[in-house]
């Protein structure tokens, strides 16, 4: 089974411009490039705060890269119930042109919080996404009309995305529904930050297990967003890297987005770092992030995308922790 790597980036901060931090990522993707990555993912979500994190378009971000890398790119996730779906197509048929042909769209539902802000009713969020899925997957395979219960829609896209049939979807979720849309409208699945190990090992396991009943030889797709921050000791990973990685949580569980082992949401602030259970993040050496990650591998993980850039941190970190990547662990996968 071959493993992928890429860089989950946070395109948001505090101290700097966007275009700065561009600027600095840029060099960052070069280095990625060359040490075996082969992609670059942006988030979505739409703070109300000066909260470093994910941006609020990352088909924006995207583009802006798309000139200068080779890798490819994705989003991860693009919160695809917040979205037009009609826009969504023609958007993402153009970044799949802007990329020429490199671009993957990651979705998931999100959260009730941002659906409320958006003035959506949270009891039709599966239902909006079922068909917006089922509409992108129509129109970018050359469809001419969209007829179902919350939209409709005559005309084609126009221009067709470059890859046939449309981007590459993967698509998030933390129950089994979320694993029955991967398998209908899907080339696989795609476990998010705040998802404990547990919930990436079951569903994982679920995805392989009705891929094989419905009889299709493929390989699986199995990616994950994995907080991480590796040194040369641990000591030094801990010192340094904890205070983001804490951020990282606590964000999510500002959210009542993390849970622990047994599935218990998390409050902020609560000793997370216990509570969570290393299996959420990298944070330690190359050697510990090489036994960590061997565990995700044998529950089904195809494609690691790795969240080094948490919130200001200094970009020199940054690049340390994907100078460990590239020389000390993927080659160890490779």
């Amino acid at each position: 089974m071959k493993i992928g790597f890429g860089l989950a980036l946070d395109f948001w901060s505090k101290k700097k411009t966007l275009s700065k931090h561009l600027d600095q990522y840029s060099r960052l993707i070069n280095m990625a490039e060359e040490y075996g990555f082969n992609s670059i993912w942006a988030g979505e979500f739409y703070s109300n705060t000066s909260i470093p994190g994910h941006t609020p378009s990352p088909l924006m971000i995207l583009a802006a890269l798309a000139g200068r890398t080779n890798l490819r790119i994705g989003t991860g996730v693009t919160l695809i119930t917040l979205w037009h779906p009609l826009r969504l197509a023609y958007d993402g048929a153009i970044l799949d042109h802007l990329s020429e042909g490199r671009f993957t769209l990651g979705v998931g539902v999100g959260a009730k919080s941002q659906l409320r802000r958006f003035g959506y009713s949270g009891n039709q969020a599966g239902s909006r996404m079922d068909e917006a899925l089922e509409l992108l997957k129509a129109f970018w395979s050359g469809a001419d009309s969209y007829q179902g219960k919350h939209f409709q829609f005559d005309g084609n896209v126009f221009p067709s995305p470059i890859q046939k049939g449309g981007p590459p979807i993967l698509i998030g979720g933390a129950i089994k529904r979320s694993i029955d849309r991967s398998l209908k409208f899907g080339e696989g699945w795609y476990g998010a930050t705040q998802y404990h190990f547990e919930v990436i090992k079951r569903q994982a396991a679920l995805y392989n297990k009705e891929l094989k009943l419905m009889g299709v030889e493929k390989e699986p797709n199995i990616t994950v967003n994995r907080t991480t921050f590796l040194a040369p000791t641990n000591r030094i990973a801990q010192k340094e890297g904890m205070p983001y990685v804490e951020d990282v949580l606590n964000f999510y569980a500002r959210m009542r987005a993390l849970k622990d082992i047994d599935g218990n949401i998390l409050l902020p602030k609560t000793n997370l770092f216990e509570k969570t259970g290393k299996e959420i993040y990298f944070l330690g050496t190359p050697s510990s992030c090489i036994d960590e990650m061997t565990c995700y591998i044998d529950a089904g993980v195809t494609q690691f995308n790795f969240r080094v850039g948490m919130g200001d941190m200094p970009i020199e970190l940054i690049e340390r922790t994907v100078k460990l990547l590239g020389e000390k662990v993927i080659p160890h996968f490779t």
